[in-house]
């Protein structure tokens, strides 16, 4: 047996928790059935799969990363980090025995609301709704676990609090529409075909096919993160796997009809969404810079790789899709091309956002530079722009460049040369001040 998962159970599991968990969900059934004045077994049904999304969703959630936070406040993670299990052993170990003793708890309720179903009308329904459900609660914690590693400094054991938040929070939401199906009542509303990709699928099987999908990512993502964490090195090739599987995930709910035109649209979104999402979550010091420099110019490329941060990858793969699209368009439509040209002006803005956040971030100093990225990005998006648009709306454009939508908005045909030239005078301001920050980079450290 894998020995982390043992350990894991051996933490969890004891004679008097296995007869307290039937015992207290017996008592909380039998009381939803005496509530029932009509239908007793449907009343069963809800309360059980309540019950199964509480323990899951909510129980099994708080212990996948306490598993983590555990190790770290109680200082037995480099203990972790030395032993000999696999990333996959030590992901799945940790995945599976931190929520065992709730999914002891879970797995009674939904064999308790099958049974309770079997008489119910839409019986098989019911059943997919729940499996669909165990299957999102899994990715959800595999997402969630995913995330703290993620975001788990290897040299202070610390974490972006904000940052690890809101990474975790944006793949729980990825999830939870799956994981709450479980409480919806079989109709014929229910039972219509979904759109997914076309496939005609009924919904409960759509969902229980989008759940199996997202599993599978978030359990590709658990596994790279937790090899980070024990020093395993990789290509980021499960990273672009998984910006691409969203994306793709994500297109087949796109109209029929504008899919073949349109694909490349959310390919691109999601690559932009995980180059933010890369940015503020990873380690973009001058450490990191230094090492892939470093490979580039005496190591094979595939230890460059591997030492390079996430968000280039992303923000490569968007600008390929970006580039498909227009070599792609086969739709004459002026709207696709007014959206070609927005989507060319989002990823250049990306770009300068990343050289913002690394002129923070290569400062010989100890201060976090998310807060000052997010502030300068405040002030030249918003305040500024604020400020000027009401006496000279064409010099807002100068600040915000995204400010040229407004061209589009109001029906115009493009976007106009002011929101590009202030693109490229603010990358070439970005790369100066980033070349500075570099060349400055011999001084000594300062702390305050």
């Amino acid at each position: 047996m894998n020995p982390e998962f043992k350990r894991n159970l051996w933490l969890e599991i004891s004679p008097a928790r296995l007869a307290l968990m039937p015992g207290v969900l017996t008592l909380i059934a039998l009381l939803a059935v005496a509530m029932s004045e009509h239908n007793p077994r449907d009343n069963l049904f809800i309360a059980c799969t309540v019950l199964f999304t509480g323990l899951t969703v909510g129980w099994g959630s708080l212990l996948v990363m306490s598993s983590i936070n555990n190790e770290v406040t109680e200082r037995t993670w480099d203990q972790q980090r030395l032993s000999a299990l696999t990333p996959w052993q030590m992901a799945w170990g940790k995945l599976f025995g931190s929520t065992a003793y709730a999914w002891y708890g879970a797995l009674l309720c939904a064999v308790v609301a099958v049974l309770a179903a079997s008489t119910l009308p839409g019986f098989l329904s019911r059943c997919v709704w729940m499996l669909a459900g165990a299957i999102g609660a899994v990715a959800l914690h595999a997402w969630l676990m995913a995330s703290r590693l993620h975001t788990l400094d290897l040299r202070t054991e610390k974490s972006s609090s904000t940052a690890g938040r809101l990474f975790g929070l944006f793949m729980a939401l990825q999830t939870l529409p799956m994981v709450f199906m479980v409480l919806r009542s079989p109709t014929d509303e229910v039972l219509a075909s979904g759109g997914w990709w076309s496939l005609g699928l009924p919904l409960p099987v759509q969902s229980l096919v989008l759940a199996a999908l997202m599993l599978a990512l978030g359990l590709l993502a658990l596994w790279r993160s937790m090899g980070k964490q024990l020093m395993v090195r990789s290509t980021p090739w499960a990273w672009a796997l998984g910006v691409l599987a969203v994306g793709w995930m994500l297109a087949g709910f796109m109209p029929e009809d504008a899919r073949d035109a349109n694909l490349m649209v959310p390919l691109a979104g999601v690559a932009l969404l995980a180059t933010y999402a890369a940015l503020f979550t990873e380690s973009n010091n001058r450490l990191v810079w230094q090492a892939v420099l470093f490979h580039h110019a005496h190591s094979p490329r595939r230890r460059m790789l591997q030492a390079l941060p996430l968000w280039p990858v992303s923000w490569a793969m968007a600008a390929l899709f970006v580039l498909l699209y227009g070599v792609m368009g086969i739709n004459p439509d002026q709207h696709l091309a007014s959206l070609g040209n927005v989507m060319w002006l989002a990823l250049l803005h990306c770009l300068r956002d990343c050289g913002i956040y690394h002129f923070f971030a290569l400062r010989n100093t100890t201060r976090k530079p998310a807060g000052m990225t997010l502030l300068t990005l405040f002030v030249l998006g918003v305040v500024l722009p604020g400020l000027v648009a009401g006496s000279a709306p064409e010099l807002a454009t100068w600040f915000e460049p995204l400010f040229g939508l407004q061209q589009l908005v109001k029906g115009g045909a493009s976007l106009g040369l002011a929101p590009w030239l202030a693109m490229a005078v603010q990358l070439a301001v970005v790369a100066v001040l980033l070349a500075w920050r570099w060349a400055a980079g011999a001084k000594p450290a300062q702390t305050g």
